[in-house]
């Protein structure tokens, strides 16, 4: 073969150099059609002489698809969110999707736009991690031409199919335990009831629990508020002020229970000596947190997996029905909760 004096970028080039046609030589590169043998070998010759790789986006192009899956998450510093990601991305990676990803700080409404963004980007499919759904978002999901995939929130009912954690459940038997440990006045550190699944099904499961060992709950120990430490701070001093201070309280999540923590510290109160906390996620933090955060785990990585899985066989069109997926979870229990009385 002759010496090539530039370098090979172009499919056209390698037709050139291999004195075929264009239409050929994309035959070779996806293997969908009949070549004379010494032809291919001319062709595949050329290809490892150069070098040459075929630009994803040209073969994207001409198939009328891209093999892009647009990935929406609330927190791209969120340890939930980080192995959500890990978890799809095995195996997107594995089925050479590669992805798009969005982070829209918990705003909903970068949510809508991020979709409306992925509409035009002519990715394969979305899987989004929503923070709620909004009729607004039921809509915008609706018109998306390609396969979708809720995760953390429940959108089976509106025919999405839906990967989600058992959180009433999970809520409940966290409480349980608070209540097996003696504790009869727990207060709730929850957060906003437009997210569904962490402000309205975890405050519930806390209210099953309590309503079937026959303890009332106080309206005035349940604070509602954001995700952040400076929410965590702000309940806990709303949970003191009521007058008589509970000797629990439950955090919806493990960044709430460590911000409980420290503004307690901060009010001369020891945990769990003096008040117990308990969180929910098992995040990285959880474990090492001084005391050590009794919480619920959830398998953050495989409820990614199980999405991604999800999303490529409706993607592939071997999922029909929309399907909602319960994950499963584990009582961790550490050093933050003792036992009271008896």
């Amino acid at each position: 073969m002759e010496t090539i004096p530039y370098p090979v970028t172009r499919i056209r080039d390698v037709a050139s150099l291999a004195k075929t046609s264009v239409s050929t030589v994309s035959r070779v590169l996806n293997n969908s059609g009949y070549v004379k043998a010494e032809v291919r070998a001319r062709i595949e010759a050329v290809i490892a002489e150069t070098g040459y790789v075929p630009s994803s986006l040209a073969k994207d192009l001409q198939r009328q698809q891209s093999s892009l899956v647009g990935v929406i998450i609330p927190k791209i510093n969120s340890y939930t969110s980080g192995e959500m990601v890990a978890g799809l991305s095995s195996v997107l990676s594995e089925q050479r999707y590669s992805v798009l990803l969005a982070s829209t700080d918990n705003h909903p409404q970068s949510e809508l736009e991020s979709l409306k963004l992925f509409r035009e980007k002519r990715v394969n499919g979305v899987l989004l991690l929503g923070t709620e759904l909004s009729e607004a978002h039921r809509l915008a999901m609706a018109q998306m031409p390609v396969p979708v995939v809720v995760i953390a929130q429940d959108a089976a009912r509106h025919g999405i199919s839906s990967v989600l954690q058992d959180e009433r459940a999970a809520a409940a038997a966290l409480t349980r335990y608070l209540l097996s440990c003696g504790h009869r006045r727990i207060g709730l550190l929850g957060v906003h009831e437009f997210d569904i699944q962490v402000g309205v099904e975890r405050k519930q499961g806390f209210l099953d629990a309590l309503r079937e060992a026959g303890v009332e709950a106080d309206p005035g120990l349940m604070i509602q508020g954001g995700f952040d430490f400076q929410s965590a701070a702000r309940g806990v001093d709303r949970i003191l002020d009521q007058g008589r201070a509970p000797s629990a309280i439950l955090a919806v999540t493990d960044r709430l229970a460590v911000g409980a923590i420290s503004r307690l510290a901060e009010r001369g109160i020891v945990v769990p000596a003096q008040m117990s906390v308990a969180g929910m996620g098992d995040i990285d933090l959880a474990a090492v947190f001084q005391p050590r955060i009794t919480t619920i785990r959830y398998d953050y990585f495989q409820t990614g997996a199980r999405a991604a899985s999800l999303l490529v066989d409706a993607m592939q069109g071997a999922v029909a029905a929309a399907q909602k997926i319960i994950m499963g979870y584990q009582l961790q229990i550490r050093d933050s909760v003792r036992t009271v009385g008896g």
